[in-house]
């Protein structure tokens, strides 16, 4: 227990002081980009770059991760990330003040971020025990919102330093990540027909064994990581809690990108100045990292009842939010959702991570994260022009609506999920007490494949097709 709570505060620690460095150059960018063209398309073009690859290569990601040793695609990741910028420092520090430079390095650094982050949220629950599971979840969203509350105001102190100055901390901190992995202690060679983690659920007979950050060679015949995606999407749109929590973070996303921009808009005919904009926006990081931080103390009830609790309380809030005509109390009550909306992550990769085996999570993870950054991306697109159309007003309107809507389609996914649960259960059950057949035994197949079928409802109890206990 000691050794794993050691290497998984060395993976944090690593991790946190590797998102600084990266939200630091991804504020910063942009910043120097508009200093040096005084255009803003020049901006947006290096903001772009550092969102697009979230955009197409979070799919990707997840499925080289379970195939590629996660330390490996770390180390990798870093390393190139160090290389990057350490080219950008040198470019910027010999007054090759070109925008090339900062589209090309945004580009890399963030889809060296996408690689890192999917390999790391796959290998937390390999790391830390069961019991510690939730913690270690709920301190590694902390994290992400705290590296967005300081890494941002960072970039522009070290900018006003020098030019080159964000790279070169950048650069730094990859270095720091590189040794640190290095300290994260080697597993030893087990066998997969042991007991626990790394050889209970997660390892199949002829298959791998996960253990930490590394994992032994598959024998011929495996499974796991060897499904196509498309399987892998159909496994986990047959999870209800995934398929019901997704749904409600694609909606959410999209619609705060709107609220986002609705304020702004809001603050800019209030003629706020710029400094109380920029402290109100950072509402949402320190929200989330109050929400992430509580979440391990309230996923002790039934994950399902807790994500309706919170999708309700979504509800006054955004009507407040749409009726109201101050941003400061609009991009408050912003900051509350961030609360909620942290505790709902972390909701949702517990149970991802105690439902789906370890070979898996990779692409479980990378599919998930597609879906909710895409609706990120669309909603900042689509927000603009729903304002264009509605005025402020009318998009208030149709946020009040839209989260509203939100918690009555999360209901109706849980209750229909609970239903065909309690009916597949009570199937199950008929067949098991119903009049033993002599003769050679031909079904005892199809019955333990009706009671390892189900799937778990609101509460989150499910049974995988090998027999292993799927929780929420």
């Amino acid at each position: 227990m000691t050794e794993r709570r050691r290497d998984f505060a060395i993976l944090s620690g690593a991790s946190a002081v590797s998102q600084l460095g990266s939200m630091s150059v991804a504020a910063a960018g942009p910043l120097l980009a508009l200093a040096i063209t005084g255009s803003p398309i020049a901006a947006g073009c290096v903001t772009a770059a550092s969102v697009l690859p979230g955009l197409v290569l979070h799919v990707p990601a997840g499925f080289m991760v379970d195939r590629v040793s996660r330390r490996k695609v770390m180390w990798a990741s870093q390393l190139v990330r160090m290389a990057t910028a350490t080219l950008a420092f040198a470019c910027l520090a010999f007054s090759c003040n070109s925008v090339v430079v900062l589209v090309v390095a945004a580009l890399i650094d963030g889809a060296c971020s996408v690689f890192y982050e999917v390999a790391e949220i796959a290998a937390v629950p390999d790391i830390v025990s069961k019991k510690s599971l939730n913690l270690a979840i709920g301190s590694n969203e902390a994290k992400l919102n705290a590296s967005m509350l300081f890494g941002r105001p960072l970039g522009g102190a070290l900018l006003a330093v020098a030019p080159m100055m964000p790279w070169l901390v950048t650069a730094l901190t990859s270095l720091f990540s590189v040794f640190a992995l290095l300290a994260i202690r080697r597993p030893k060679h087990r066998s997969a027909s042991g007991k626990g983690r790394t050889g209970g659920p997660n390892a199949k007979a002829g298959g791998e064994v996960w253990t930490g950050l590394d994992r032994t060679r598959r024998k011929p015949g495996g499974k796991g990581g060897d499904l196509a995606l498309r399987d892998v999407l159909e496994r986990l749109m047959r999870d209800a809690f995934s398929r019901a929590v997704l749904t409600v973070c694609v909606l959410a996303n999209f619609f705060f990108q709107v609220i986002v921009l609705l304020q702004i808009l809001l603050a800019e005919q209030r003629g706020l100045p710029s400094y109380l904009v920029g402290l109100l926006l950072a509402c949402s990081g320190l929200g989330g990292f109050l929400g992430a931080v509580g979440s391990p103390f309230f996923l002790r009830k039934p994950p399902s009842m807790s994500v309706v609790f919170c999708v309700l309380a979504w509800i006054p809030l955004a009507w407040i939010i749409g009726t109201g005509d101050n941003p400061v109390v609009g991009l408050a009550m912003w900051g509350l959702c961030s609360v909620i909306g942290a505790y709902i992550n972390v909701a949702l990769r517990a149970h991802q991570a105690n439902t789906f085996p370890s070979e898996l999570l990779g692409s479980v993870t990378g599919i998930t994260r597609f879906l909710s950054v895409g609706a990120v991306a669309l909603g900042a697109l689509s927000g603009g022009w729903i304002i264009h159309l509605l005025g402020t007003e009318g998009t208030g309107i149709l946020v009040g609506v839209a989260f509203t809507a939100i918690a009555g389609i999360l209901m109706v996914v849980l209750h229909f999920a609970f239903v065909r649960d309690r009916l597949l259960d009570a199937f199950a059950r008929m067949r098991e007490m119903g009049p033993a057949v002599p003769g050679p035994p031909a079904a005892p197949d199809h019955g333990v494949e009706l009671v390892a079928e189900p799937v778990g409802g609101a509460c989150g109890g499910m049974a995988g097709a090998r027999g292993e206990r799927l929780t929420g």
